[in-house]
């Protein structure tokens, strides 16, 4: 490549005709550059055979006006023309940017600019993901306020970009703490909790002992260690507010088939989530024949074979033995470590109203993430086995045809049907009776987005005596993050000292209530940054659907591989929810 420019240097009328934007690429690797007569400016300057610093910096003075002066121009090309959305990881701001950060923003401002110049209507936005624990423990350490500290970083790092030179679209700018971002994020929050996709459960989940905060499972290593303090991760019961993104598990899997090659990310995803073959269904449970209030997702291998099971087996860490509660004491009672204890808890299959007993598990833990299965007996020998073992009737529920298929027996309206279509009917009727019924993997468990920190999104849920979790009203959002004093609060989160803030009215009944004070995951406001780029200033509604539609899917994404098995498939699960929700035209977050 240095050759042939060499040899072009040559015919220094041919290098008048081109940019000199070659040989200021070579003078960036100190390489000597051919002396022509090209104009650096309106003065009489010219390149020096040397190329200098004092060299660079007036090649990068004279073309950083020029591109400002141009961008804003290019950027308002009408929509006639094709687009091309180019977007790139959406940075924590730190304080300052590291070389990640300028390899992944050169790359991206180098084929905005490269799609302008081939006529193409260009979206090269930028913003702030600005959330999370780093500024919220600056502020412990440094007695700062987390807002304060983020605001004058992102000044920063926002003057960095410019003095680099690169072209984002900044009238587009968003940042994840301020209220017109967080309010559609609440907003979203609100429209999963309508759809029964927002849910809150005590469970056992991952405690950082250093940041005091519960983390995703994502969130920690293979070491069993936390990914942001290191701290060796404990198990704890609490009760967290979740998203139910297993219900999208197959869909997520199967939407992979239509997207190009992403260098290995797509069999990341698929490893991750693994084999969606079985489903969730949900029981009612009693205790002695009474009713407790209380449901049991249990998990089927085979979902065409529900009507056949002989048993729900839990483990022995499961939370109805292990959180405070009267059903613990009454499970432990029945309780012998590495055997199979039948208890007098049984759960209701609301598909036909069949109680089947509970059993706590001999094992310490079935595949995956599982910590609940349904036992059926006509699929495994072990189940038949344990069955037998406690005197538990089953159904025996497929029946062998002569010509060697196998169709359902003792299934009421579904007995006849092969087990294909006998699946897809089971599960329907499940997904239509709001108790299961979605295909999904062992290892796969439901986002869990609460943190017991000050720093985040404020979930827009009110807790009243009388009424319960009630949502609050979309028109009353946002629910503003509280000016506090303390962010110390170990165990707790530290709204909980923010009482004018905490103590408020029941939207239902009007009747003294409390807010939620656990906060979103950061990755909740990261899950959808691509689509209010799209539309930053809309104050009605989180982004316009034809503005989305005319943009989306993003085209080019650049960013970090570490990514690929959470970051992208939150984004992937929000925007397949957003088109079911007839928000937007794509199922698709990018198409490339």
């Amino acid at each position: 490549m240095m050759t042939v420019l060499w040899k072009l240097g040559l015919c220094s009328a041919c290098l008048k005709k081109h940019s000199c934007g070659w040989t200021s690429l070579l003078g960036q690797y100190g390489r000597r550059v051919p002396v022509h007569g090209r104009n650096l400016s309106n003065h009489a300057e010219t390149w020096e055979r040397e190329y200098r610093t004092e060299t660079r910096k007036r090649v990068e003075k004279h073309w950083h006006s020029r591109l400002k002066e141009q961008f804003p121009a290019i950027s308002e090309m009408g929509k006639s023309k094709p687009k091309c959305y180019v977007l790139s990881m959406f940075p924590y701001p730190s304080g300052k940017l590291h070389m990640g950060h300028v390899r992944v923003y050169t790359i991206s401002d180098t084929m905005a600019h490269f799609q302008r110049m081939r006529g193409f209507q260009v979206l090269h936005p930028m913003g702030w993901d600005a959330f999370g624990l780093p500024a919220e423990n600056a502020a412990i350490e440094r007695g700062l306020d987390p807002e304060e500290w983020t605001r004058s970083n992102i000044a920063h790092m926002k003057e960095q970009l410019q003095n680099l030179g690169l072209c984002f679209d900044w009238q587009k700018e968003v940042t994840t703490c301020h209220p017109d971002y967080y309010k559609w994020t609440q907003s979203l929050f609100l429209q999963l909790h309508e759809a029964g996709m927002a849910y809150q459960k005590e469970g056992l989940v991952n405690w950082d002992p250093v940041d005091q905060t519960v983390l995703a499972d994502e969130q920690v290593d293979e070491n069993g260690c936390s990914w942001r303090s290191g701290a060796k991760v404990e198990q704890r019961y609490l009760k967290q507010w979740f998203i139910k993104t297993t219900n999208y598990a197959k869909s997520l899997l199967d939407a992979l088939e239509d997207l190009p090659d992403w260098y290995g990310v797509k069999e990341m995803q698929a490893n991750w989530i693994g084999s969606c073959t079985g489903c969730y269904f949900d029981f009612d449970l009693k205790v002695n024949g009474k009713h407790i209030g209380e449901k049991l997702p249990a998990y089927a291998s085979s979902p065409e074979a529900v009507y056949g099971a002989s048993h729900l087996s839990i483990l022995p860490s499961h939370r109805l033995l292990q959180t405070d509660s009267y059903l613990r004491d009454t499970l432990q009672q029945y309780f012998v470590p590495n055997k199979d204890c039948q208890t007098p808890m049984t759960g209701v299959n609301l598909l036909n109203g069949q109680e089947i007993p509970v059993v706590i598990s001999a094992k310490t833990e079935f595949e995956g993430y599982l910590d609940t299965v349904i036992g059926i007996p006509s699929l495994s020998q072990e189940d038949a086995a344990v069955a037998k073992r406690l005197g538990l009737e089953w159904r025996e529920v497929f029946e062998t045809l002569p010509d060697g298929t196998e169709h359902l027996q003792n299934c009421d309206e579904f007995t006849g049907l092969g087990r294909q279509s006998a699946a897809q009917a089971i599960l329907k009727r499940a997904r239509d009776l709001g108790i299961g019924g979605y295909l999904t993997s062992p290892k796969m468990r439901d986002w869990l987005i609460s943190r017991q920190r000050y720093w985040g999104t404020p979930i827009p849920i009110v807790h009243c005596q009388s009424c319960g979790p009630v949502p609050v009203p979309h028109e009353d959002l946002p629910v503003l993050l509280p000016k506090i004093k303390s962010f110390t609060a170990k165990g707790l989160s530290p709204l909980t000292t923010a009482a004018e803030w905490f103590n408020c009215a029941c939207p239902q009944c009007k009747g003294p209530a409390q807010r939620e004070t656990d906060t979103m995951d950061t990755f909740v406001d990261s899950a959808w940054y691509y689509y209010r780029y799209i539309d930053s200033h809309n104050n009605e509604k989180p982004f316009d659907k034809a503005a989305a539609d005319f943009w989306m899917p993003v085209d080019l994404y650049i960013g970090g591989k570490e990514h690929a098995v959470m970051h992208l498939y939150y984004a992937r699960f929000i925007s397949h929810f957003c088109n079911d929700q007839n928000m937007v035209k794509y199922r698709q977050v990018s198409s490339l």
